[in-house]
């Protein structure tokens, strides 16, 4: 901050000029990158689209005629997930799923769909985009994500029984299994069933499931408390600057080699009828200009002004 206030106000113009020029070219970066990795899956998508037998549309169909969601097969894709804002398309991968499994797999999509998550999960990555110099956004971020999957597997267990419910279970561990897909990781623009190979957030969602009914109050105030600390330590952030402790310094005199702290029980100034001052400390003295008491390094000791000889 020293440095920054030393440039003087053209020179913090500039700086500033070239700070806000790092932040927006960081963001056109980071929205580069994102459209990179939204291109390459779509292109993934489109060399791996093979035919389906039908069996997942019907079973959409019973669980929502009227929407407007597409199912396409994949030979590039390890997981089932949904994407696309304005025309949402579930792709499901080539791996063997009984109509049950498949039901589970299509109602976990379809509520992702109903509950509006893609649409979070694009606010999500406006987030990191804009706040991409900021570690705690991307702590934030994946906090986020992780929450939108356990609500939707909240909203799951509600529809189904207590061992339907194990037996969704069951299938999320089935498809966490087997190979990975052709791109490392699923589109930051997608929702996916279950990531592979990442083992704390699917115990983390077990846990939810099984337990939630016993202590389901309890677990919803951990999720409010600990999404309100995410945000709270991302905002607060920008409101804390870490820098060193300043204080108005003292005058420190050495008097027959003991330290002697001028202050304003122990000395004081005295005005003189041409308007410079006398500066008292101890049994020593000091004449000052009257520019020098005018700086306001000495405004925390008492004047003696010379018209009335009275302490202010």
């Amino acid at each position: 901050m020293k440095v920054y206030a030393d440039l003087g106000p053209s020179g913090r113009r500039t700086a500033l000029y070239v700070i806000v020029g790092i932040w927006m070219l960081g963001s056109i970066i980071a929205f580069l990158r994102k459209n990179r990795e939204w291109n390459k899956v779509k292109g993934y998508l489109i060399k791996g689209a093979s035919k389906g037998d039908g069996v997942a549309e019907r079973i959409l169909e019973r669980i929502d005629s009227e929407c407007p969601i597409t199912i396409e097969y994949n030979l590039a894709i390890a997981e089932p997930f949904i994407r696309g804002l304005r025309h949402p398309v579930i792709y499901l991968p080539e791996k063997e799923c009984n109509e049950k499994e498949l039901e589970f797999i299509l109602m976990h999509e379809y509520l992702h769909w109903k509950r509006k998550d893609l649409w979070k999960k694009f606010i999500i990555n406006i987030i990191g985009m804009i706040f991409w110099w900021n570690p705690l956004a991307y702590l934030l971020c994946k906090d986020l994500d992780q929450i939108i999957e356990l609500n939707c597997d909240n909203a799951m267990s509600k529809k189904y029984s207590e061992m339907d419910t194990l037996y969704y279970l069951d299938t999320l561990t089935y498809m966490a299994g087997g190979r990975r897909a052709n791109f490392d990781k699923v589109s930051s623009d997608t929702l996916g069933f279950v990531k592979k190979l990442e083992v704390r957030p699917l115990k983390q969602r077990f846990h939810y499931v099984m337990f939630k009914k016993d202590d389901k109050r309890t677990q919803r105030k951990m999720n409010l408390f600990i999404l309100g600390v995410s945000v709270i330590w991302f905002v607060a952030s920008y409101y804390f600057i870490l820098q060193p402790d300043y204080s108005i310094p003292q005058m420190d005199v050495q008097e027959d080699n003991t330290p002697f702290i001028a202050d304003d029980e122990n000395s004081y100034l005295e005005e003189q009828k041409d308007g410079s001052y006398i500066f008292y400390y101890g049994k020593y003295k000091e004449e000052l200009s009257k520019e020098d008491v005018e700086s306001g390094v000495y405004d925390s000791y008492p004047i003696i002004k010379y018209n009335n000889k009275s302490l202010r």
